[in-house]
């Protein structure tokens, strides 16, 4: 199979991040109705699959390693900012739909639950991105809001990683940096169970959610864009009967997760995962009917949305599931608040981004 892509038109992208919200938003909905997973046939089979939704942010994070690299890949790749420059324009790409839901969501909760010493920490250590190291307010305004916190850890790596890559090149630096990281996570995975109650295992839980255990995905997202650009920068525009590989070792990974035996390993499970991401999105990049699927205008609106929504769905779905529970049966509720959550979830990131806008731009 051959697919011709531009190099600054890659819609197989856009697919990946529709994709990865899809299984995240849908995990979501499954958080909140477990109940709807114990129905005869249908239940527990649909249950298993969705309940895997979360490894869409494993996807997000190759996707993230991937096209931030992209513009510097190559031989004629252009040259990463200063520190202070890279930061700033990644920030500012970020900050502002993160910053105004953050404040939208915080103020919901004042109103409903009323303010507390808690929720004030809670939205200063979200603002300054370090609320993934304090377990007191982890999961507090927005659960899902963790994610913002490693992806800023990836900004503020990136400017010294890139050149391990350079010096070292992407396949060393990758494997060095796989080795080092899931290593780590190993020894550490390991001590922690010989020592359940000490700090150890603390650590141990809250690193799954930071660096370095995490940086192995956007470190395979860095690798696969210098190899999708050859000496020259530019890109290699032929994928020959890769696609097909690609989908059997994704459909055979997934079978194997669906009916092989359970793993206690966290770390072993990861590794399983991050397999299945790479597989499917090699598959998805490789075949030609996805990337005239990621060039399909409600597709691209669809991609151009997903920030936003990632970070307005959650409380939608928290909010809107107690209703659901009280009037229906789990299967009806799940499908009631899939939909209901959806469409409101979207509004809200079609809103948020126009604020987003005119807070940036003006009102003309």
């Amino acid at each position: 199979m051959s697919v011709t892509v531009q190099p600054k038109t890659l819609t197989q992208i856009e697919v990946m991040r529709v994709l990865a919200m899809v299984g995240i938003f849908l995990y979501h909905v499954w958080s909140d109705l477990p109940e709807a997973g114990a129905q005869p046939v249908v239940g527990p089979v649909i249950g298993h699959i969705i309940s895997q939704g979360h490894i869409g942010v494993l996807l997000f994070n190759i996707i993230t390693g991937f096209v931030l690299t992209l513009p510097y890949a190559g031989r004629m790749g252009r040259p990463v900012p200063r520190y202070g420059t890279f930061l700033r324009h990644r920030l500012l790409r970020i900050c502002p739909n993160y910053y105004v839901s953050l404040l939208f969501w915080s103020a919901v909760a004042m109103l409903v639950g009323g303010g507390s010493a808690t929720l004030v920490r809670a939205v200063v250590e979200h603002l300054l991105f370090v609320h993934t190291f304090d377990p007191t307010v982890f999961f507090a305004i927005v659960p899902a809001y963790w994610w913002m916190g490693l992806l800023a850890q990836f900004y503020l790596l990136y400017p010294w990683l890139w050149p391990l890559y350079q010096r070292w090149g992407a396949t060393l630096a990758t494997v060095s940096v796989c080795l080092g990281c899931w290593g780590g996570w190993l020894i550490l995975s390991l001590l922690a169970r010989l020592l359940p109650g000490s700090f150890l295992a603390l650590a141990d839980y809250l690193l799954y959610f930071n660096l370095p255990y995490r940086l192995p995905e956007f470190a395979l997202g860095m690798y696969l864009a210098t190899a999708w650009k050859d000496s020259t920068g530019s890109p290699r525009l032929e994928f020959r009967g890769l696609a097909l590989t690609y989908w059997l070792i994704f459909f055979g990974l997934v079978g194997l997760g669906l009916w092989g035996p359970s793993v206690s390993l966290l770390l072993v499970m990861q590794l399983y995962w991050v397999a299945v991401c790479l597989s499917l999105g090699l598959a998805l990049f490789c075949t030609k009917g996805v990337a005239a699927l990621g060039a399909w205008p409600p597709m691209a609106k669809a991609a151009a949305v997903s920030y936003s929504f990632y970070l307005l769905h959650q409380p939608v779905i928290g909010y809107g599931t107690p209703w659901a529970k009280a009037v229906l049966a789990p299967l009806s509720a799940f499908m009631v608040v899939t939909v209901g959550a959806g469409v409101v979830s979207w509004g809200l990131s079609l809103v948020l981004d126009r604020v987003v806008a005119r807070i940036q731009h003006g009102p003309h």
